[in-house]
């Protein structure tokens, strides 16, 4: 399975390269994540709770960073495991400024499944997919607003200049105050901390709607509501 796509921040590349690299974010964007720890030499573990169609369980895996290209590039390779399933995975993360001073972030990876989670379909875990990376990106903006209040009402105002050269210098400061700050070694979420996976519900639905039988049945339901509400009208 091959996932590849772009994504804009509203933030400096500073300050979301700065993001990328800070357990305390990515615990909170990882959709499901329970725990993270730093293991040093720039290699991790976390357990991630998450389900597909289905098929719900908890994963360890471990994650170890290469090529690490401050502040543009780094690859990741990652190793999971479960009762439901096994997944092994190599990914890419590229940052390039934009004209407007916001943030692209390119992302590619290349996943093999094995075990009961293989037996979803490789269409269904695409859509799954790709619902979780759109929910962690919206999450990573959000995290690094939240981090810099003064910023993000800058670039949330209706009509403001989000990349004025203001904003821009306060957001990597800002970032640059982040890095110094001292490096957690573990982060441990409580159940309300945790970013809940519930946008895979409407990638499902989607999923499943874009086959034939999906399509029938949608009509199906749709006719027999429309019935329904005629005949109380």
């Amino acid at each position: 399975m091959k996932i590849t796509g772009t994504a804009v921040i509203k933030a400096p590349q500073a300050a979301v390269w700065a993001a990328l690299n800070d357990m305390e974010v990515l615990a909170r964007v990882v959709p499901g994540c329970e725990s993270l720890n730093d293991l040093g030499d720039n290699h991790y573990e976390g357990v991630v709770k998450i389900g597909i169609a289905g098929i719900k369980g908890s994963y360890s895996g471990k994650i170890r960073l290469e090529d690490i290209d401050a502040p543009k590039h780094y690859k990741l390779i990652a190793a999971g495991k479960g009762s439901n399933g096994v997944v092994d995975a190599v990914g890419t993360v590229d940052l390039d400024t934009l004209p407007d001073g916001t943030t692209q972030l390119n992302y590619g990876g290349e996943a093999q499944i094995g075990g009961m989670l293989a037996s979803v379909g490789q269409r269904l875990i695409e859509g799954a997919a790709r619902q979780l990376i759109g929910q962690a990106v919206k999450a990573l903006e959000a995290q690094i607003l939240q981090r810099m209040p003064a910023e993000s009402t800058v670039v949330d105002a209706p009509g403001a200049d989000t990349t004025s050269p203001a904003a821009v210098d306060a957001l990597n400061a800002a970032a640059a105050r982040s890095a110094a700050e001292p490096v957690r070694k573990s982060v441990v979420l409580s159940e309300s901390e945790q970013l809940k996976p519930e946008t895979l519900v409407s990638g499902m639905v989607n999923e499943w709607l874009s086959t034939a039988t999906g399509k029938i049945v949608a009509v199906v339901v749709l006719f027999v509501l429309g019935f329904v509400v005629g005949r109380l009208l």
